[in-house]
């Protein structure tokens, strides 16, 4: 099962970032990861997530996304990020996001179970007619870096920004969005992927 990495970034020392970007293709792709997100343009449309960049990274699976995060060769080059900046970092399971390249990241605190699942009766009817599907749907995360501890995580993949947001800000999503807020504490973001 494929495991994504996502990393919220807020670069300190652009210099020492950029050579950081440098080393990391290789590195990644040494372990069957892709970058599927890597800075695109961010959007905030809930609650008080305002991300400076974010970078999502896919893996074959759990195992390759720890032994790229763990090895040697990566150690100074992670040195090299944290050094230029701050970051928190999660890691969860979930299906493959090709051939998205967009996406609608959802860090989700449960309040209201029942009316949640609901919501999750019903969403699939509306995103997907906009070629939206999820990528990762799941409550057991693992964090990486800093003190990002969501209770749920949801990506969903678009096949662009604008079918996103078509879906998004649809009058059919809106009843929805209303009671999936209505259910939890969320932040949401509109991420542009590679």
């Amino acid at each position: 099962m494929p495991a994504h990495f996502l990393v919220e970034v807020e670069t300190t020392n652009p210099d020492l970032m950029a050579e950081y970007r440098k080393h990391t293709p290789g590195l990644v792709a040494k372990f069957g990861g892709r970058f599927t997100v890597r800075g695109g343009i961010t959007e905030p449309v809930e609650g008080d997530w305002r991300p400076q960049r974010i970078v999502f990274i896919e893996f074959p699976d759990m195992a390759a996304l720890k032994n790229f995060y763990t090895c040697e060769e990566y150690q100074p080059v992670l040195k090299m990020r944290l050094d230029a900046g701050r970051s928190r970092a999660i890691a969860a399971e979930g299906e493959p996001c090709a051939p998205s390249r967009a996406f609608l990241i959802v860090d989700v605190s449960v309040t209201d179970p029942a009316k949640l699942a609901a919501y999750r009766e019903q969403v699939p009817a509306v995103v997907g007619p906009q070629g939206g599907r999820f990528v990762v749907r799941t409550d057991k995360i693992e964090t990486v870096e800093g003190d990002w501890r969501p209770e749920r995580l949801t990506v969903v993949g678009f096949p662009d920004m604008a079918s996103l947001r078509a879906c998004y800000f649809s009058d059919a999503y809106q009843p929805l969005r209303d009671l999936r807020l209505s259910a939890t504490h969320s932040r949401g973001i509109l991420v542009e992927g590679v």
